[in-house]
């Protein structure tokens, strides 16, 4: 596992998911000086290739060619938004906190301690929706599985409750050698009412919405893109991110087989609109929500809104 540092990201490599247990409190800042050393560990050795379910680390074989992440600001790389991230000393509850979390997730996972990463997820991870034995089986058909994280978005408030968003990026390796290259975004949620516990009040997984990387295919917006036939190889679903005007983000799901796009922000749903027929391009509505776009120009229009100009994360 390798820790790279790329401004304006954190970066980590690790396998796919993080820690703490149970009610036990953990200092973040600690777990993260934790990480690191695991990280060099594994680095001096250079052979970690294969994680089983019960933490046991197989020696790398060194016949595949090195995994190729794509770069921050490319096609299936992190988004490249320019802005630094501070090295300095940081709060749990702040948004470098909760991406702290993530990098603690993924480093449990390379290290095989499921149940540790699963904890990470809300409500002692039952909102993983996976029981512990099939959270550890969902990794077993990876050879290696590793993850750069990127810099976390502004904390947002909803109910008594605070919601940050983190960009990932996983390269990983199948069993058969394949290489699995996806993106997408971590969700975290703590809650901030009066009576609130201490463990209620910390960063935890709210959702997590990864997706095949783009740079094959047809990308969102292109002509070629979603709402157009599903001809010559398009893949049946493709998901983008949008930076609009305002400073907001939001997430689309584009389904090419059923012509909608699902949109989403902060990991919450927001509308799934229908496919119409553009001259050009893309255009989804439904009631008062409408999504337009060519190449990587968008417009989103919501209710009671006029419409705001965004743009695709690269």
């Amino acid at each position: 596992m390798r820790v790279v540092l790329l401004v304006p990201f954190l970066c980590l490599a690790a396998c796919s998911q993080p820690a703490t247990t149970g009610n036990t409190e953990v200092d973040i800042n600690d777990a993260a000086e934790r990480a690191r050393g695991d990280i060099n560990s594994y680095n001096a050795t250079d052979n970690v290739s294969e994680v089983a379910t019960d933490g046991a680390v197989a020696p790398a074989t060194g016949d595949e060619p090195p995994l190729a992440p794509a770069e921050p600001g490319q096609p299936g790389g992190l988004p490249d938004d320019k802005t630094p991230v501070s090295e300095g000393k940081f709060t749990p509850d702040s948004a470098q906190g909760a991406a702290n979390v993530v990098q603690t997730y993924f480093a449990s996972i390379e290290g095989g301690r499921y149940a540790a990463a699963r904890a990470l997820w809300g409500n002692n991870g039952a909102d993983s929706k996976l029981s512990p034995a099939a959270f550890a089986a969902s990794f077993a058909k990876y050879k290696e599985y590793h993850a750069n994280i990127g810099g976390p978005g502004e904390i947002e408030g909803a109910a008594g409750s605070r919601y940050v968003s983190v960009p990932v990026q996983v390269y990983a390796r199948l069993k058969d050698a394949r290489p699995d290259y996806q993106t997408g975004e971590i969700v975290l949620r703590r809650t901030e009412v009066d009576g609130a516990t201490p463990e209620q009040r910390k960063w935890h997984i709210y959702s997590i919405d990864l997706k095949p990387a783009p740079g094959k295919g047809a990308k969102p917006g292109a002509d070629n893109g979603p709402g157009a036939a599903d001809t010559s190889g398009t893949p049946p679903v493709v998901s983008a991110r949008y930076r609009c005007m305002d400073g907001s983000k939001f997430a689309v799901r584009f389904d090419n087989q059923r012509d909608t796009a699902a949109i989403t922000r902060n990991g919450r749903p927001l509308a799934t609109l229908d496919g119409q027929k553009p001259a050009s391009g893309i255009w989804y509505r439904k009631g008062p929500y409408e999504l337009r776009g060519k190449g990587d120009a968008a417009t989103l229009t919501t209710p009671g809104q006029p419409p705001i100009a965004c743009t695709v994360i690269r």
